[in-house]
Parts: structure tokens; C-alpha cells; sequence
């Protein structure tokens, strides 16, 4: 699968390539909300996981823009803050899952396979 992770926190960003790409899936990295909707035209990934504090954009607002460009796209959003509110927004906006920070890296395999049996 190609994946796209989007984080302001490289080494994040980093990590989850990493891991990602162990299990053989493509994956990109965007550190800026700027570029990730021409990223997700560019990129076309399968899945897209968006952290949801970003400091040039909100990743709510991200979530809708990216809805708007592939409204089947699974986008899985990431925090490291317990924000009951944004993350009942997003799921309400089109978010598949809500990764809470640390990571369950056992969590995030079952997604996976989760997303990739739906394609």
C-alpha cells in the first residue's frame, strides 16, 4: 500500500516511515499542511494518517480538503492531546480511526490490514 503520513515532528514522521516501510508499504512524509493535498494528488496513497496540530494549518481543516479531493481516501488522525471535541469532529468529518500518541504499533498493523481488505 502507498501511505502517506503527515506530522509537524520529523522524528515522528520518521518512525512511522520506517515502520511502515518494514512491513513493504510505500511510504511519503509531509511535515507542512500546506503541501498535503497536492501531496495526496501526487502521491495517490491508499491511506493517509494526519496528525491533527499542525502549525501552518489545522488538521481538521486538512481532513475536509483532503474529503474533497478523494472523499474515499481512509485518513486516520493522530494526537498526542486528549481532544474529545476535535476528534469527534473528525470522525464526523470523514476521519477512519483516531491514533492517540504513543503509538500501538500492534493497533496500527490491524488498521492496516484492516484498510487493505476493504480496497
Amino acid at each position: 500500500m502507498k501511505i502517506l503520513v503527515v506530522d509537524d515532528d520529523i522524528e515522528i514522521c520518521e518512525m512511522l516511515k520506517s515502520f511502515f516501510m518494514s512491513l513493504g508499504h510505500d511510504t511519503n512524509i509531509v511535515n507542512v499542511g500546506a503541501e498535503v493535498v497536492k501531496q495526496v494528488l501526487i502521491f495517490e496513497p491508499d491511506i493517509v494518517f494526519l496528525d491533527i496540530r499542525l502549525p501552518d494549518k489545522d488538521g481538521l481543516d486538512l481532513l475536509k480538503e483532503i474529503k474533497d479531493v478523494n472523499k474515499i481516501l481512509p485518513i486516520v488522525i493522530m494526537t498526542g492531546y486528549k481532544e474529545a471535541e476535535k476528534v469527534i469532529d473528525a470522525f464526523r468529518f470523514g476521519a477512519l480511526d483516531c491514533l492517540l500518541k504513543p503509538f500501538n504499533f500492534d493497533y496500527i498493523k490491524n488498521l492496516l490490514a484492516h484498510v487493505k481488505l476493504n480496497k
